[in-house]
């Protein structure tokens, strides 16, 4: 009653028919119930292999694992050898791990190894030997020891010590697709010829251009959940040969393009994927390494004989570096209030070209930012070009900002005040009318840089409106003071309907800074609630209330996607 008085089948080959039909044969000979209900002949195949692993197959593999794991520890211990004879030491103890002997602390790679063996499902591990001295920007959660890590500075190692990442051949393709795709329209930097020709060289790239190549594949994983598993690893170690190119201190490496443009890329995953204070420090790098190349003077005429010898495409991708580190900086400094570290006064780069004919190799000269600026001429620009002129206009709001506070602390009457807000007002609205002219609304679903540029040319009208309510202290501005709260909440409206209407296009493909013009959109609708609460009709009210609901519903949202969400969300 409580078991099985017979086999669940009986013994023999189920026939070819019921193998088709997926049926339960019952193995009559010479001919099955089921064929003999049919009608139909009986055919059985008894050399079938059968299923599941060869005998003896398990127990190999666990063989291999064996005699791999006394390689890896062999390995080790010989590298613990080498250091000891050439190193001071510092004993540091963990109460999960045996003494090891190394210049900083460890974080736990063999945790790290079973979580990456589960997410990739390959036997083979990576990790670094338990010696090798780790950046302490890298890992900021484990102790570091000022005073003996000056005194004794990390060896010169190649970033390979640290344990390569496997990465499938297949795998890499799709990331490298995957960031074309998503990460450099947002992200200009690369022209994809060139970058495929220099990445098919394989082992005889520089090593500024394996930390693109890492920093490449690093940004592609933070846009998609299908390469979830790889981001720390890939991270880790994208930012360990970073600093390993730091610490050699040598100029040659760092004069390379590719080392600031991995630097950009790793900067705008932390925003993304880490915390702001992480990204914040990681974009100062980008800026010194900017002004160190002396990218912000390009163009600038050169004596006779000191002619750039660098090629059209190779000139365009050095201005494109720069325009993506100077936006990059006006993001922060607008959202902070910050002081710019890039001063607009000293550029003397020409803007970036149309992004087809970049692609293409046809470097056409575009003009300087001061002469568009100036410039009423209705044409298109490429969608950075755009995005630079127009957070250039909102880093102009924040310097007339600080003017007018220093003019009031020192006289009594601030100079220019109107006619400067008048002439970034003016500049705002033709850059506003160039995108409507250019880019119309079938155009700006199809780029997400162009949604931004829109999200950010209404951002600089809020920030304007903010100006005008800080400052206008006296009844004849009131009237000034309603205008532009009108339009500030037009804007800000605007802004909640393009953050909407990027859901066809997909949060993955945003750009990392669009979570601060949703932020400045939520704040601008919440002011208005409270400064015209009793104002409002019921309907406008309650209409408000909606775009305001909407705004903080698309930043939760977000929140899977972009840090910057959460951080902007904290802050409503």
């Amino acid at each position: 009653m409580y078991g099985r008085a017979e086999p669940r089948q009986q013994p023999g080959y189920a026939c070819e028919e019921c193998r088709k039909k997926k049926l339960r044969c019952d193995r009559q000979r010479p001919q099955c119930g089921a064929c003999a209900h049919a009608q139909i002949p009986c055919e059985v195949n008894d050399r079938r292999v059968p299923r599941g692993p060869k005998k003896g197959s398990i127990g190999a593999l666990r063989s291999r694992i064996v005699a791999l794991e006394r390689r890896l520890s062999t390995s080790q211990v010989e590298d613990n050898l080498a250091i000891d004879e050439h190193e001071p030491q510092l004993t540091v103890e963990s109460p999960e791990k045996e003494t090891v002997t190394t210049q900083f602390s460890l974080p736990d790679w063999d945790m790290q190894h079973q979580e990456q063996a589960h997410n990739i499902s390959i036997p083979l591990t990576w990790g670094p030997p338990e010696t090798v001295p780790h950046s302490p920007l890298l890992f900021s959660d484990f102790p570091v020891f000022p005073s003996i890590a000056a005194s004794c500075p990390s060896p010169k190692q190649s970033p390979t010590s640290i344990g390569d990442v496997f990465i499938p051949d297949l795998m890499k393709v799709d990331l490298i697709q995957l960031y074309f795709d998503r990460v450099h329209p947002i992200v200009p930097l690369l022209n994809k010829p060139k970058t495929f020709k220099w990445i098919n060289i394989g082992n005889s790239m520089s090593e500024a251009q394996k930390c693109l190549q890492y920093a490449m594949w690093t940004s592609a994983t933070a846009f998609s959940s299908q390469f979830g598993g790889l981001q720390e690893a890939l991270y880790a170690k994208t930012r360990f040969m970073l600093d390993q190119i730091d610490l050699n201190g040598t100029d040659s490496l760092l004069c390379q393009i590719e080392h600031v443009q991995a630097w950009i890329l790793v900067t705008f995953y932390e925003f993304g994927r880490t915390n702001y204070r992480r990204g914040w420090l990681s974009a100062g790098r980008v800026f010194r390494l900017v002004q160190f190349l002396k990218l912000y003077d390009i163009d600038s005429p050169k004596p006779l004989g000191l002619e750039c010898e660098d090629d059209p495409v190779t000139l365009e991708e050095k201005r494109r570096t720069f325009w993506v580190a100077y936006c990059l900086d006006r993001f922060i400094s607008v959202s902070e209030g910050a002081p710019m570290t890039l001063s607009e006064e000293m550029v003397f780069t020409r803007l970036p070209c149309l992004d087809a004919d970049f692609q293409r190799g046809l470097v056409s000269q575009e003009s300087f930012l001061a002469e568009t600026m100036s410039s009423a001429e209705m044409r298109p620009y490429a969608p950075l070009a755009e995005c630079a002129i127009i957070v250039t206009i909102c880093s102009r709001a924040l310097s007339h900002k600080q003017i007018y506070t220093i003019e009031t602390l020192y006289s009594n009457i601030p100079l220019d005040f109107s006619s400067r807000h008048d002439w970034l007002d003016d500049m705002l609205k033709r850059r506003l009318n160039n995108l409507y002219a250019n880019y119309p609304s079938l155009t700006v679903a199809e780029n997400p840089m162009i949604i931004f540029s829109y999200m950010i040319a209404h951002s600089a009208v809020i920030y304007l409106c903010r100006i005008i309510e800080t400052l206008s202290r006296n009844d004849q501005d009131q009237s000034l003071v309603w205008e532009f709260q009108q339009r500030g909440l037009w804007a800000a409206q605007e802004i909640v309907r393009l953050a909407k209407e990027h859901e066809h296009l997909g949060y993955f493909k945003a750009h990392t800074f669009m979570p601060l013009t949703i932020y400045l959109s939520s704040s601008r609708l919440a002011r208005h609630l409270d400064v015209r609460r009793g104002e409002l009709e019921t309907e406008e009210f309650e209409d408000v209330e909606n775009f305001l609901h909407t705004s903080i519903e698309v930043l939760q949202k977000l929140q899977s996607v972009n840090n910057l969400a959460s951080y902007y969300l904290q802050l409503l």
